[in-house]
């Protein structure tokens, strides 16, 4: 499952972060352990209660592998053009 998303992800350009999750079989204790921050938080992403401050975009980012870009999660910071 992992190889197709990777797969997708290049050729599509990024994939958001609950099917990351879904798809990878990562807790969100585990991605919230990767990047220092509750996994409470990490709840409050992916049900929309909060948005993902800016020092964590890239964080996040890192910790994917690139599976979840910086422009995926806040493309008002990170519009298409400048993610990486």
């Amino acid at each position: 499952m992992l190889l197709r998303s990777v797969y997708s992800v290049a050729i599509f350009g990024g994939m958001d972060l609950k099917t990351y999750l879904k798809e990878t079989g990562t807790p969100q204790a585990e991605l919230a352990r990767r990047i220092d921050v509750t996994p409470g938080m990490v709840w409050q992403w992916l049900h929309g209660e909060r948005r993902v401050a800016a020092e964590q975009v890239l964080k996040i980012e890192q910790a994917t592998d690139g599976n979840v870009s910086r422009h995926e999660l806040r493309p008002d910071l990170y519009p298409r053009d400048s993610a990486a």
